[in-house]
């Protein structure tokens, strides 16, 4: 049991550490803060779609449709994520890593409000594709730039940082979208807010002046 207590307080050390390099990486900070609330957003839309399936798009009592059309939303997005992954060496290249995921996280938006407005399994599918497509890409591109500003012995604790992020984004997510979801899933609200969750990392987390310039 003491054993267990010091390996959590090693982590909880480590996880602190990270957060005090990044410190003077900002950079590489503002870039996990974006992909933990992009990571958040997914999350939100995951459960969005799968009640959608399983109580909207189809029967509730053939929860086997429901499942499988999950299952097809999810494939689409996975086809997405794969795509996101092989262009954003292509993209950061053109424009640089800063500029890229600017560009890919704005590239969300459109997507979430047509989502909001048209709440069809088409649409839903369609959404699923880019999200999961633009995310993928941020989160590949800020793993690179992470790597390139943080020392090899450094990284280990910078990545407990890392991970401890994205997970508080995606429990975020997940309990505000239990509060804002009905049972049936059809939600005007989630959508529009995972768009301005978006906004808010594209235009202030990721601005230019902050982020591009941001390491010390």
């Amino acid at each position: 049991h003491e054993h267990e207590i010091s390996n959590e307080i090693r982590g909880y050390k480590e996880m602190l550490e990270g957060f005090h390099i990044l410190r003077a990486h900002k950079d590489a900070l503002r870039g996990i803060i974006s992909v933990g609330i992009q990571r958040g957003g997914i999350t939100a839309l995951t459960l969005m779609a799968l009640l959608l399936e399983r109580n909207l798009f189809n029967s509730s009592d053939d929860p086997d449709a429901g499942l499988a059309g999950f299952g097809v939303a999810l494939a689409i997005a996975g086809i997405g994520i794969g795509i996101g992954a092989i262009i954003s060496p292509y993209g950061v290249i053109k424009f640089g890593r800063h500029k890229w995921m600017r560009i890919l996280m704005f590239s969300c938006l459109p997507w979430l409000i047509i989502f909001s407005i048209y709440t069809n399994e088409v649409m839903m599918i369609i959404c699923a594709f880019f999200v999961g497509l633009c995310g993928q890409g941020i989160k590949v591109t800020n793993d690179a730039l992470v790597q390139s500003k943080i020392k090899d012995e450094y990284r280990g604790r910078v990545f407990a940082f890392y991970d401890v992020a994205v997970n508080a984004g995606i429990v975020s997510s997940a309990i505000i979208a239990a509060f804002v979801l009905p049972k049936n899933g059809d939600s005007f609200l989630l959508p529009l807010l995972i768009a301005f969750a978006y906004l808010i990392a594209a235009t202030f987390v990721m601005k230019k002046s902050t982020f591009s310039h941001a390491t010390n």
